[in-house]
């Protein structure tokens, strides 16, 4: 299966700010987030407080070759989808107009604070298997994942804080995708996680594409000069 591990940034100060209104902005993000993995043939599995396990089911089993390219699709769909979560949940902006619409009654140095708070969300990626069933007793059941490749989905999303990236995927999913996007993927870094016996590549797939300048700066003609090759200058200088 495809793991994603999900979880929203700084909401320790959040949680301190929001205080019982917490709730509906956990609730906002979780809606974007679930909305985008349904979409993209995926199921929430667990909302643990700041955090959304997600899982993205594969085919095994004799005829797995056959379906190849839909597996391949599958990974690509859930990459998109993360990213689109990212970009949403970006789009969010400050809490500001959260505090505005939902009229909260927070003290005013709070409610400065929040407002410089940038709703950001980090995301890991991993491919492994595990053991599904429920879990619990009489009194409460839950549907849950057992496996050492969901511990690995979430250092992942850890790490992101470390290298600065909202997202970071394993090798093991990297594999999978197909080569386009494979070819738009940048390694980061090779490290050992806690549990995994074998060091692991990890990669980045940025979320947004470099924009073109709408508008040439003042010093552009002199930009493109000391900027451009110019092969009768290099040959006077051999």
């Amino acid at each position: 299966a495809i793991f994603g591990f999900c979880d929203i940034r700084d909401f320790t100060f959040a949680t301190e700010g929001l205080q019982q209104d917490v709730m509906l902005f956990v609730n906002k993000i979780a809606e974007i987030t679930h909305r985008h993995v349904v979409d993209s043939g995926g199921h929430p599995n667990k909302n643990i407080g700041d955090a959304f396990l997600l899982v993205w089911k594969l085919k095994s089993g004799k005829n797995t070759n056959s379906s190849g390219d839909l597996q391949r699709t599958l990974f690509d769909s859930s990459l998109k989808c993360m990213q689109k979560v990212i970009e949403d949940v970006r789009n969010v902006g400050n809490l500001g107009s959260f505090l505005k619409e939902k009229k909260s009654d927070i003290s005013p140095p709070w409610a400065s604070s929040l407002r410089n708070y940038n709703v950001n969300v980090g995301v890991g990626l991993h491919k492994g298997w595990a053991i599904e069933g429920a879990i619990g007793s009489k009194v409460k059941i839950d549907p849950s994942y057992l496996s050492p490749h969901v511990n690995i989905t979430s250092r992942l999303e850890a790490a992101t804080k470390r290298y600065r990236v909202p997202l970071l995927m394993s090798d093991a999913f990297f594999g999978g995708l197909s080569g386009s996007v494979q070819s738009k993927c940048r390694r980061c870094d090779k490290v050992s996680f806690k549990g995994c016996s074998d060091p692991m590549v990890i990669y980045h797939h940025d979320t947004f594409s470099l924009k073109k300048l709408e508008k040439r700066p003042n010093n552009y003609d002199n930009l493109l000069k000391i900027t451009s090759w110019d092969n009768e200058t290099d040959t006077e200088n051999k």
